[in-house]
């Protein structure tokens, strides 16, 4: 089934403009509904379901920080920041509050779906983002770098947010102490991940034959473990904060050592299992659709939850972005690549079953934990179609006349030390600028 879904998305990426994350999720969809044999109810093929989202995560959020522009971050953080938080903000209580009036879900469950779907996916929009900036088209205002680093940090908050939000709600203890852990989780999660990085910069010695090797293994198995034991303690929110600062504060100070970011060999492993694990993931994500006990009328409410958030959300990003300087048609564009939902909501597809209590679980809970499987994948079906046509299609209309690169500004030199520098020199040698200038 991986490999059909591997194959269906990557040709379906071939052959139009969308993204193989919709033809992996859609493949695995297709199987549940199509054939008689569910694995899921084989203990062993449940079993490695369960574990390989513990792998997941890891590989996640490490490749992610390991390809942030911390230059451009620092120099534009309160553009940054706020868009990766408040449209996440915004979306989560939207969600809370129509499934809440629609489906009648208790408030603690709407908050816990609303903060899955609240996540951003910026890996499906980034590379129509770079593409439309390598051909001049974004870079004055480097869309592409917002759109990679806001949406990195978006993925970030929603780790911290959700895990401290499941484990207040499903870990079994005192009130009181589930409030202190919501508070402390995500202060100990940059603690341990600061720890942790340092570490991995330390030991071995920078110059060392092993060194990429190692601190490869280093921070994958630093990963592994501060996801199982942040899970079986209740600390869920400890767990995601902890793997993307140790990511963030490794990369940090290997950049200072001439390993640059995005472009040193521990990020290059990570890429590399990321492409594996990829179809395993969306495809086996797919498969948690369970169509049989649908309604007609379930459906429709499912979509009016998902989009009626989603356009709140869209809108929050259109005025964030708008209240930090970016063009009517600019902030448009931003608003299009906030609609993907995929990786996170991929991994946590199937938590609302699994974090459920042993004791106490009502019908009515666990119908709700079955549906939240099937509105994350509509979701990840939707969404993820809608942003990769949106922002392939909309893309070179929204950014063209607005945010080229004058030829003036192409010709006048600009600092080394400049965060613009390095994307002014990777849009001066395209073919496509050059053809713009003698256009001009």
């Amino acid at each position: 089934m991986i490999v059909m879904g591997y194959a269906f998305g990557h040709t379906l990426e071939r052959y139009t403009t969308i993204s193989p994350v919709v033809g992996m999720t859609l493949m695995g969809a297709l199987c549940r509904t199509l054939v008689p044999v569910n694995f899921l109810e084989n203990p062993t093929a449940d079993a490695i379901d369960f574990h390989l989202r513990r792998i997941y995560p890891v590989i996640i959020l490490t490749k992610g920080p390991l390809t942030w522009n911390w230059e451009y971050i620092k120099s534009n953080s309160v553009k940054v920041f706020s868009l990766a938080t408040l449209p996440w903000i915004v979306e989560c209580l939207s969600t809370a509050f129509f499934t809440h009036v629609l489906l009648g879900f208790p408030w603690y469950w709407g908050l816990h779906l609303g903060s899955i779907l609240a996540s951003v996916s910026p890996a499906v929009v980034v590379p129509t983002a770079n593409a439309l900036n390598a051909k001049g088209l974004g870079s004055k205002n480097q869309i592409a770098l917002l759109v990679g680093n806001a949406g990195g940090l978006d993925t970030a908050f929603t780790e911290g947010m959700f895990g401290v939000i499941n484990s207040a709600i499903f870990y079994p203890s005192a009130p009181i102490y589930r409030i202190v852990k919501a508070l402390l989780a995500i202060f100990v999660g940059i603690g341990l991940g600061v720890a942790w990085g340092v570490l991995a910069d330390i030991l071995p010695d920078h110059n060392d034959l092993y060194a990429p090797t190692i601190r490869t293994l280093h921070i994958f198995s630093g990963g592994i473990f501060i996801m199982y034991a942040g899970g079986y303690f209740g600390w869920g929110g400890v767990s995601g904060v902890a793997v993307m600062v140790c990511a963030c504060a490794a990369g940090t100070r290997w950049a200072r050592r001439d390993w640059p970011t995005n472009n040193n060999p521990v990020a290059e492993v990570f890429k590399l299992l990321w492409r594996i694990f990829e179809p395993m993931l969306f495809t086996l994500s797919g498969y948690f659709l369970e169509v049989s006990g649908l309604t007609a009328r379930d459906f429709g409410l499912f979509l009016a939850c998902i989009f009626s958030a989603l356009l709140i959300r869209m809108l929050t990003a259109f005025l964030v972005a708008l209240a930090n300087g970016l063009t009517i048609k600019e902030s448009i564009f931003i608003a299009i690549t906030w609609i993907p939902k995929a990786i996170v909501e991929a991994v946590l597809v199937r938590v609302a079953t699994d974090s459920l209590w042993a004791e106490g679980s009502t019908a009515q809970d666990k119908w709700i934990a079955k549906q939240h499987s099937n509105i994350i994948v509509i979701a990840i079906i939707l969404t993820t179609l809608l942003g990769s046509l949106g922002t392939t299609t909309l893309g070179p209309i929204l950014l063209s006349r607005d945010t080229r690169i004058s030829p003036a500004e192409l010709s006048q030199p600009r600092s080394p030390s400049s965060p613009q520098s390095t994307d002014f020199v990777r849009a001066n040698s395209t073919l496509d600028s050059l053809q713009y200038i003698d256009a001009q």
